[in-house]
């Protein structure tokens, strides 16, 4: 790092600057934002201000912002600028009823294919989850990004390669409400266990070889998901699109 190089990234830890490119920082803290309500869907993200509350030039804030757009939590809006996504009731819905139309899809023709190797890979993962899930402190993002490898891990095993995009799609378009809401969700021990347990069943039905199973496990639970879904808190969601 240059001599003449000053940074003030206020209240983030300094220390990390040494592990962390600033891009990188400035995104953990707008992801610290979304968590924590600070930021909301809707909300428009001009580059000059956020530079200047976290003490930056406008670079690493362009970059944190593409970084949001790649993971569905922002978009450019032509002669508007960069805001958080807005989802609606409705979207939430139909973006579930597709996943259910696809992952069981994807997941039949990966148990088709898969190794032993690939089944070794996803005992590491689900037991990286289960790490994760079991901590006392929770990380809602690490939570979503362990439980976004395990999927993904099964669904690319089946190599059909534009299902796996338009799911990855999905679930872009659905990444804000899913941190925000997985967060209330894995709130209590039971939800928690009930989510590893869910991801056990998967692992079982493959290591089984069981297509067919492992195909009704996933359309059951993303149809349970659909209907479970808190729409009367209308706090996850925008009411005028």
């Amino acid at each position: 790092m240059k001599s003449n190089m000053r940074i003030t990234m206020n209240d983030l830890d300094r220390g990390m600057l040494q592990h962390n490119k600033l891009p990188d920082l400035a995104l953990d803290k707008l992801m610290e934002w979304i968590m924590s309500g600070k930021l909301s869907m809707g909300d428009k993200l001009n580059t000059e201000e956020l530079a200047s509350q976290l003490g930056v030039s406008r670079m690493p804030i362009r970059e944190a912002l593409a970084n949001l757009e790649k993971k569905g939590l922002a978009e450019s809006v032509p002669y508007a600028g960069t805001r958080l996504v807005t989802l609606t009731k409705d979207d939430v819905r139909q973006i579930y009823i597709a996943r259910t139309a696809l992952e069981p899809v994807a997941a039949k023709y990966a148990c088709e294919k898969i190794t032993d190797e690939d089944i070794q890979n996803l005992k590491e993962i689900h037991a990286e989850y289960i790490r994760i899930v079991r901590q006392e402190e929770l990380d809602a993002i690490d939570v979503y990004q362990q439980n976004r490898l395990y999927h993904f891990s099964i669904y690319k095993i089946s190599q059909l390669d534009r299902i796996c995009a338009m799911i990855e799609s999905l679930w872009d378009n659905l990444s804000f409400f899913k941190l925000i809401y997985g967060q209330k969700l894995l709130e209590g021990r039971e939800s928690r266990e009930r989510m590893i347990e869910e991801h056990q069943s998967y692992l079982d039905a493959l290591k089984q070889r069981d297509s067919e199973r492992i195909s009704h496990l996933l359309a059951q639970n993303l149809k349970k998901r659909t209907e479970d879904i808190p729409y009367s808190l209308d706090v996850y969601f925008h009411e005028n699109a």
